[in-house]
C-alpha cells in the first residue's frame, strides 16, 4: 500500500478508537430527552439518562427564553441531536465502520464506479498498493480531507 493508503489506514483506525473510548467512559443507558419547567419562568431541553423515577441528568441546555427565538441555536433540536448520540450508537457505528474497514482490508476486493451520468457502471478492482475511494469517504466522514497531511500520532483526531 501506499505511504498515503497507510497513512489514512492508521489515521481512520485512531479516530474511530477515539470515539469508542469517549462512548465507553461517557454515561451507559439509553439517553432521552426532557422539556423541564424552570422556577423562574421559562423551559430548558435536558438530556436524561434511565428510566421512570431512576433517572439522571446528563446535560441542561438552556432555551434563552428571554431571547428572540432563534431557530439555529433551538435546544431541543440540540437535546434530541446529543441523545441520539448516544454511546450505544456510537459504539455501533465505529463496528459498523470496522467491519467496512476489514471488508477493504489487504486482499483486492471490488467496489462500485459510476459512469459520467452517475449510473452504476461497474466494480472497480482495488488491490493492497491503491486507496480506496470508500475508504476515503469512511476517513471523510471522521475529518479526514484528502489531500491534507494527517495529524501525528499525538494530536487529537477528532
Amino acid at each position: 500500500m501506499t505511504a498515503q493508503g497507510e497513512d489514512i489506514l492508521a489515521w481512520l483506525e485512531r479516530a474511530i478508537t477515539e470515539r469508542e473510548d469517549a462512548a465507553r467512559i461517557a454515561t451507559q443507558g439509553v439517553w432521552r430527552t426532557h422539556d423541564t419547567h424552570l422556577d423562574l419562568g421559562g423551559h430548558t431541553a435536558t438530556v436524561l439518562v434511565g428510566e421512570r423515577n431512576d433517572t439522571e441528568l446528563l446535560a441542561w441546555i438552556p432555551t434563552m427564553s428571554h431571547a428572540p427565538w432563534d431557530e439555529a441555536r433551538n435546544a431541543w433540536n440540540n437535546a434530541e441531536h446529543i441523545a441520539a448520540n448516544n454511546p450505544a450508537s456510537v459504539l455501533r457505528r465505529c463496528a459498523a465502520d470496522r467491519t467496512l474497514l476489514e471488508l477493504h482490508g489487504g486482499r483486492g476486493h471490488g467496489c462500485p464506479t459510476y459512469d459520467y451520468d452517475g449510473d452504476l457502471d461497474e466494480f472497480a478492482r482495488f488491490y493492497n498498493h491503491e486507496v480506496c475511494p470508500v475508504v476515503e469517504h469512511l476517513a471523510a466522514s471522521y475529518g479526514w480531507a484528502a489531500g491534507e497531511t494527517p495529524p501525528t500520532e499525538g494530536d487529537r483526531v477528532t
